[in-house]
């Protein structure tokens, strides 16, 4: 049996999904010890809740213990290099979020390629990318958003997860 370079879990159904992981075509249980699950944000980000709620339910399921790992930084791409880098047996999984592939196309690299070093297993949840802004500004629409930053060049802050990511590239007037 081929066993698929590395396992991702896409954030974009189940604790079910993890019985999409390859088994060895010899006599082995799987899982035989915990698995590391690890996430590319820090705690407490959306990306870390879904990957604890996903890891509690599917422990019971799988009967062995999911060990949540965070490894932060540059959108994630640290953890999944992370994880393309580990043993290819099925017991590193990588929650990716979008970012993860938006990061990869605004900063490309030569050693690690998200979508030739990493397999998709299963796709986890779905998210939401909203646009808040505060009632003092008194806009009511992107269009109104963006005319006021084009009003007031370099006055207007916005914040996200870092350069690249889904929610960078969302913003109005991001680059």
């Amino acid at each position: 049996m081929n066993l698929p370079r590395r396992q991702v879990l896409h954030l974009a159904a189940g604790a079910a999904a993890l019985s999409a992981v390859p088994r060895f075509a010899w006599a082995q249980t799987y899982p035989s010890r915990p698995i590391h699950l690890i996430i590319g944000f820090t705690p407490g980000a959306a990306t870390d809740v879904i990957g604890r709620f996903f890891a509690k339910a599917a422990e019971p399921r799988l009967g062995q213990q999911i060990v949540v790992e965070n490894r932060p930084g540059a959108g994630s791409r640290i953890a999944a290099q992370y994880v393309a880098h580990s043993a290819n047996d099925g017991y590193t999984l990588f929650v990716s979020p979008l970012s993860s592939f938006t990061y990869e196309i605004v900063n490309p690299s030569s050693s690690f390629d998200i979508t030739r070093d990493l397999t998709p297993v299963a796709l986890v949840a779905n998210g939401t990318i909203v646009l808040a802004v505060s009632p003092a500004a008194k806009v009511s629409s992107v269009a109104e958003l963006i005319a006021l930053a084009k009003s007031k060049p370099g006055e207007l802050l916005s914040g996200s997860v870092g350069a690249g990511t889904l929610p960078h590239l969302c913003a109005p007037g991001s680059s």
